[in-house]
């Protein structure tokens, strides 16, 4: 697999040493917000790459994955928009900086949810695997070149500020690989030894490389089919609230009061309430039906999953209780596929769930 975008600022049409203040006033004027935090596709985002640098088409070669892009589709399906291994990058305090910083973090996620993507086609497994080692061996071999060449490359402010960059997120593409993969691995998944002190011939640092994010657990449970369990009808189960009733109720009454998250001419709090507390909760009780956005509900419930043992967008799917607002049952797929992380009211709701 070719990583065109990340040898490029390294060997090719956007290496940093080469930028000008004329990139600093093009970079102010040309970066959408599509560009910096896409919705729904990563796609979105590279895009608006291919606006802002037609004439670079270098950056546009294929990567090898589209053999595999082109067969049928499997019924796993995701958009991962979001990194799915934790990140400490230094923000950026120039419109180049910010370019530079959310083409790495995009691209990286671009090619994260491109693999996912083709894994989840109907392939063989060996061809699974030549995906999963060719990423990884592509990762490591440019690690490897940045370790050997980064001390010749010229020294300029935003090269110091663009190579670390750079790196975290060639790391954080072979991390998520190798977390989410490992059955279809050549080798052990690389520590750290490996990564800087074999490949980056640097000091080791004391920060961990492998701490995911809530995202990779969705993503992570998709592969293994997790979410894919069916209840039985009638079955008889409970979302597992383990926390203070009291609170719950007063933080229902607080989103229903702040952001309208039910429809009151069908379903009250109490309703709600009654669901998310019951012991043994049988399927056919009082239908929910919401007045806000799947966008907000889904949210909500990515931040009130930790307060219940069995709160999750499957056993919500599978009670055959929650209505939209245009009084659609909800799926599993309508809650991950209006995953995001910047709900309309978000501080709103943040505030609001932190009482709980």
């Amino acid at each position: 697999m070719e990583l065109t975008i990340f040898k490029n600022i390294i060997y090719g049409e956007l290496k940093p040493w080469s930028s000008s203040a004329i990139d600093e006033k093009f970079y102010r004027n040309n970066l959408p917000k599509d560009f910096i935090q896409p919705v729904k596709s990563i796609n979105s985002y590279y895009k608006v790459l291919k606006e802002i640098h037609s004439s670079k088409t270098n950056l546009f070669n294929e990567d090898g994955l589209e053999v595999y892009m082109a067969q049928k589709d499997t019924d796993r399906k995701i958009e991962i928009l979001h990194p799915l291994v934790k990140l400490d990058l230094k923000e950026p305090t120039s419109s180049t900086q910010k370019f530079y910083h959310y083409l790495l973090k995009n691209e990286t996620t671009r090619l994260s949810n491109r693999i996912f993507k083709c894994i989840n086609k109907q392939i063989s497994e060996v061809q699974q695997k030549e995906i999963i080692q060719n990423v990884v061996k592509s990762c490591k071999d440019l690690l490897l070149r940045i370790g050997t060449d980064r001390e010749d490359l010229p020294k300029t402010e935003l090269t110091d500020y663009v190579i670390p960059q750079l790196i975290t997120n060639v790391i954080r593409l072979l991390k998520e690989t190798e977390l989410l993969y490992p059955s279809l691995l050549h080798d052990l998944p690389s520590d750290k030894l490996v990564i800087f002190g074999e490949l980056l011939n640097t000091d080791i640092p004391d920060y961990q490389i492998d701490d995911t994010t809530p995202e990779f657990t969705t993503v992570k449970n998709i592969l293994l089919d997790i979410d894919n369990f069916k209840l039985e009808k009638d079955a008889r189960f409970s979302f597992g609230f383990s926390g203070v009733k009291e609170n719950l109720k007063s933080i229902l009454f607080l989103l229903q009061r702040d952001i309208e998250l039910l429809n009151e001419d069908k379903t009250s709090t109490d309703d709600l309430l009654a669901i998310f507390t019951s012991k043994d909760l049988t399927i056919g009780a009082k239908q929910i039906h919401l007045f806000c956005e799947t966008t907000q509900f889904s949210y909500i419930v990515s931040k009130l999953e930790e307060h219940f043992t069995n709160f999750n967008p499957t056993t919500i799917a599978n009670s055959n209780l929650f209505y939209s607002k245009k009084n659609n049952l909800i799926s599993r797929g309508n809650l991950y596929n209006n995953k995001s992380h910047n709900p309309k009211k978000k501080e709103t709701i943040d505030n609001i769930l932190k009482q709980l």
